[in-house]
């Protein structure tokens, strides 16, 4: 009888510490230059910008706010960057399947679908990289292009892509 106390208990433990590992509180971060607020795990949000180079051969900056969790097998992130004014022109959802496209290139895509925000257009899709799952909101807002990405290993999926993702808001 004891035995089964302690496997019971060993198995609480472990219950708790995957619903802990997975079910993480979610907790709101506002970029004030990137005029957006999202809720995202909470845990330290990093932030980081690289130079990006467009086809037509001019640069930007790439601007990434992210969290990963689960020793870096999830990872959940906002970018965003802002086209020069003639890379932003014509019919958003193009603009959008070009940035889809770039996103990725090297992938299975599995799914894509056309999206709003409150009118601000966008696209919703899912990929996959050999044990990787992708799931992607891209919104152009003006000449901004706004992307959320949840990356997660097979293995070890994400469980609050809905939480983050709906929790967006571009002000």
């Amino acid at each position: 009888m004891r035995k089964l106390y302690t496997q019971m208990a060993v198995a609480m433990v472990l219950f708790t510490a995957v619903v802990a590992a997975s079910g993480q509180q979610m907790a709101p971060y506002t970029s004030t230059d990137g005029r957006f607020t999202v809720n995202f795990p909470q845990a330290e949000v990093k932030q980081s910008s690289d130079p990006i180079h467009y086809k037509d051969g001019s640069t930007g900056t790439m601007y990434e706010f992210s969290v990963e969790l689960a020793n870096g097998n999830i990872a959940y992130m906002v970018m965003y960057n802002d086209y020069a004014a003639q890379q932003a022109t014509g019919d958003p959802q193009t603009v959008l399947a070009a940035a889809r496209d770039g996103a990725t290139s090297g992938k299975t895509v599995l799914s894509d679908t056309v999206i709003s925000l409150n009118g601000i257009p966008g696209r919703e899709f899912t990929a996959k990289d050999g044990t990787w799952n992708y799931t992607v909101r891209q919104y152009l807002s003006g000449k901004r292009l706004y992307q959320l990405i949840v990356v997660s290993n097979a293995a070890n999926p994400a469980t609050q892509i809905s939480d983050f993702m709906t929790s967006f808001k571009i002000y």
